[in-house]
């Protein structure tokens, strides 16, 4: 067993005890596109469950990245990531249709100690988001991310990630009260 495998098999069992079902529900949809889907600079997904152009060939059309104009294996970003699990988890977008800058937005700063499976872990500039899913058998931070460097979804620890978020919706609006819409 490599260590993905690992740490997809002990994740699930180290969920909090009394874990909101809406927290759950993310994680658990985060963690359904381990190592499935390819990192696809502008990425985004609407589908509700497996998109049909994932792995398909396509060209990279949004600006700002080396891959622009290339022809790749469609996939998401990693903020194209995120909105895909809450979309099909919880049917809102964190974005509100941006990126990991607006998914910041709309997160409360915490700390990595008052963190929960479900909140959102961001690069020092915010350039990077993935989803928080608990921590490791040693007491790590694992982090669910789709990421360049390794072309796919991945599970890693806290390296890179620097600072954490709490999406608004946990706080202040139930997202099932609204049918595929941003939650506010």
């Amino acid at each position: 067993m490599n260590e993905n495998e690992w740490q997809l098999f002990s994740v699930p069992a180290n969920l909090t005890e009394g874990l909101p079902d809406d927290r759950r529900a993310v994680v658990q949809t985060a963690l359904s596109l381990l190592g499935r889907v390819p990192y696809f600079w502008g990425g985004k997904s609407s589908a509700i469950g497996w998109d049909s152009r994932w792995g398909i060939p396509a060209e990279v059309t949004a600006p700002g990245s080396l891959t622009t104009g290339t022809i790749r294996p469609y996939g998401l970003d990693c903020s194209g990531f995120v909105d895909w699990v809450f979309y099909n988890s919880l049917d809102c977008l964190i974005s509100h249709g941006g990126n990991s800058y607006t998914q910041y937005a709309h997160c409360a700063p915490i700390s990595w100690s008052q963190a929960l499976p479900g909140d959102l872990a961001f690069y020092p500039d915010n350039s990077h988001v993935g989803v928080f899913v608990g921590t490791g058998r040693a007491g790590e931070a694992l982090v669910i991310h789709c990421a360049a460097f390794q072309n796919n979804v991945v599970l890693t620890g806290r390296k890179g990630f620097t600072s954490m978020g709490r999406p608004d919706i946990y706080e202040s609006f139930r997202c099932k009260d609204v049918s595929r819409k941003s939650c506010r």
